[in-house]
């Protein structure tokens, strides 16, 4: 599902982090950090190309958001693996971010991820995912 790809797992605890690397691993992914905090995980993806990422949206009281900004300009995909409230504010900062919410299996998160790499690029005439990939994921019907 994952073979050959670079995932970068951007989470602040410890153990789901070393989790999520691990089953990425098993996928047949490489893992970039995985990185605890925004900063090194910021200076990391900027001195190497990954395939995707996972990104928890609160690290340590710091949102992941400028790294998602990031990644968003780079053209990579990534999930908001979160227990955040409203889900529908992540979707219209980051309308190509599909999101997995806590408490979710890494086996679900990596899914996740993989339909997100599957999905086409942005572009003229692919401006955004499609609603029902949202929705999925969310629980909040998007509009048509």
């Amino acid at each position: 599902m994952l073979e050959g790809k670079k995932i970068m797992v951007v989470e602040d605890e410890a153990l789901l982090a070393l989790d999520l690397a691990m089953t990425m691993e098993e996928l047949g992914a490489a893992v970039v950090g995985p990185c605890y905090r925004l900063g090194p995980a910021l200076d990391l993806v900027k001195s190497m190309k990954v395939d995707g990422a996972i990104l928890d949206v609160d690290l340590n009281g710091e949102t992941v958001f400028p790294l998602a900004r990031f990644l968003e300009e780079q053209g990579v995909p990534f999930v908001f693996h979160t227990g955040r409230a409203d889900p529908v504010s992540l979707l219209a900062a980051f309308k190509q971010a599909l999101i997995c919410t806590k408490p979710s299996t890494p086996e679900r998160i990596a899914a996740c991820l993989a339909e997100a790499l599957a999905a086409p690029a942005p572009g003229p005439d692919n401006e955004n995912r499609a609603p029902a990939q949202q929705q999925r994921d969310t629980g909040t019907p998007q509009p048509a």
